[in-house]
């Protein structure tokens, strides 16, 4: 009995312990879960205090004394509503963007830039032009032959002034493949050029070429240049014969000796050409290489036409600029040297040396030049001589010895003023079409031999001629030219077909686009 009272309580005091410590235990945990709320809503509090600033709009910054608009606006906040009005605009830009190109621009396979050129112009001499069989001509006309008729293109009476048909040009260029690893780019031309005779207009090619790049043309102005150019090209002849294109005239006309020594066309062949030991100034955007080159090999039988028989045209051209810096006076001082050699089948009866399909001769038909260039704006001055020698299937009382030699100069001084040339200027941004208008004077002499055989005693011809260009425009120019042509009588009287003198001017004006 004492040992079951004794046992009872002990397990009362156990039970009592016990539930001690349960009540001790969870209020430790109702502490910390208290502890742990209250810190859970601190931060709810603070994320809604947040998200409350959040969507309280910016206020506006407030412009500092002096502060430019451009400052301000740095500093303004853009909202949402902004993000997404630039992002509609530029979906709908992309979208115009597109359907102009699909509409409107027309698209190639490779890359390629289109150009082209109109030249319009206006010519008056006196005394009058007079009527002619074929052709148009300001210089002294031959009188019609018994029993042939004008072909409409020329005068059928004496005329005096006259509008001149338009020229028009186009032309395409662009790379075949580009060498992105070293330079050596494969390009091309296409030109056309039209002129209107005998009321139709003719279109004809011009240039049609691919050119190689065998030195790199990395774009750095003091690397050398060198071509390979494959195809119809102008002839690496002088300075005169090179410019015989309206957009790249100084003068309406080319120099006597460019046509009457056979040099004013276009050529089939290849043609290498480059420089050497460029000088550069970068702060002038100014590069003069010490030396230019160009050799080229020909069919010799014009454009547009195979090679009428097995002889090839040989020219080659060498320009040596003067070494000195580009404040020296001497800057662009450049001597010029050029040769071309070719031959013609003659037949019986071509005394005139006139290219014939059936060759019974060979004839030999040789040009040399030389030539001295010195630009230095506003002043410019230009000389260039030319001599040719053709072999005639015979000789005849002028030229005994079968050949006929024509020789050939001019001299051109130009004063410039304006800041279209100017490096400066091309370097500034220009609103729309603006250009800064340019003007040239000019004044040229110019001489031609057709035959210097001392029995050819009449047909030296001396033209002087007083020009002005004004270029209003980037592609864009206008030329006037006075010209009084001198014509050597050798003792005979001067008649309507060919006077003393002839006073004439030119106006034309070509613009490219």
């Amino acid at each position: 009995m004492h040992l079951f009272k004794t046992t009872a309580l002990a397990t009362a005091a156990l039970l009592a312990l016990s539930g001690g410590a349960v009540h001790a235990q969870s209020t430790s945990e109702i502490a910390t879960l208290k502890n742990t709320v209250e810190d859970l809503r601190k931060q709810v509090q603070e994320l809604r205090s947040l998200l409350q600033k959040q969507a309280t709009p910016a206020a506006e910054p407030v412009a500092q004394e002096g502060e430019s608009q451009e400052s301000l606006d740095a500093r303004t906040a853009a909202s949402k509503a902004d993000i997404q009005g630039l992002r509609t605009d530029l979906e709908n830009y992309k979208y115009d963007q597109s359907r102009t190109l699909e509409r409107n621009v027309p698209s190639v396979v490779r890359n390629t830039r289109i150009g082209g050129s109109i030249t319009l112009g206006y010519a008056t001499q006196n005394p009058q032009t007079q009527p002619v069989t074929t052709g148009t001509t300001l210089s002294p006309s031959p009188a019609p032959t018994t029993g042939t008729t004008n072909s409409g293109a020329g005068a059928t009476a004496p005329r005096s002034n006259t509008f001149l048909g338009p020229v028009i040009g186009l032309n395409f260029a662009g790379n075949l493949y580009r060498d992105y690893a070293e330079g050596r780019n494969l390009t091309y031309r296409l030109a056309l050029n039209g002129t209107s005779t005998n009321g139709t207009t003719t279109i004809a090619t011009t240039d049609a070429y691919i050119r190689y790049s065998f030195q790199p043309a990395s774009g750095n102005p003091e690397d050398p240049l060198g071509t390979i150019t494959l195809g119809q090209q102008i002839v690496p002849f002088g300075q005169d014969v090179q410019a015989i294109d309206p957009e790249v005239k100084a003068v309406i006309g080319n120099a006597g000796f460019v046509s009457g020594l056979g040099l004013s066309g276009r050529q089939t062949g290849v043609v290498v050409s480059g420089d050497y030991d460029p000088y550069v100034d970068f702060t002038n955007n100014y590069r003069a290489p010490l030396v230019a080159y160009a050799l080229g090999l020909f069919n010799g039988n014009g454009a547009n036409r195979n090679d009428n028989n097995d002889y090839r045209d040989i020219a080659a051209r060498l320009v040596y600029t003067l070494p000195v810096d580009y404040a020296s006076w001497l800057r662009q001082l450049q001597i010029g040297t050029s040769y071309y050699r070719g031959y013609e089948s003659l037949i019986s009866g071509s005394a005139s040396g006139t290219i014939q399909n059936t060759e019974q001769s060979k004839g030999l038909n040789t040009r040399t030049g030389f030539d001295i260039n010195w630009t230095h704006l506003p002043f410019s001055v230009s000389y260039e001589w030319a001599y040719g020698k053709k072999q005639l299937f015979a000789g005849n009382a002028t030229n005994p010895d079968g050949y006929q030699r024509g020789v050939g100069q001019y001299v051109n001084f130009g004063y410039t003023w304006g800041e279209q040339f100017l490096n400066s200027s091309k370097q500034q941004g220009k609103f729309d079409d603006y250009w800064p208008k340019s003007y040239q004077a000019f004044v040229r002499f110019d001489e031609f031999d057709p035959n210097r055989s001392i029995k050819a005693v009449a047909d030296k011809q001396f033209i002087t001629t007083l020009g002005l260009n004004v270029f209003f425009a980037e592609t864009t120019k206008f030329q006037i030219n006075y010209l009084h042509t001198r014509n050597q009588l050798g003792g005979a009287a001067p008649t309507a077909a060919k006077p003393e003198s002839i006073n004439g001017w030119q106006a034309q004006l070509n613009a490219t686009f």
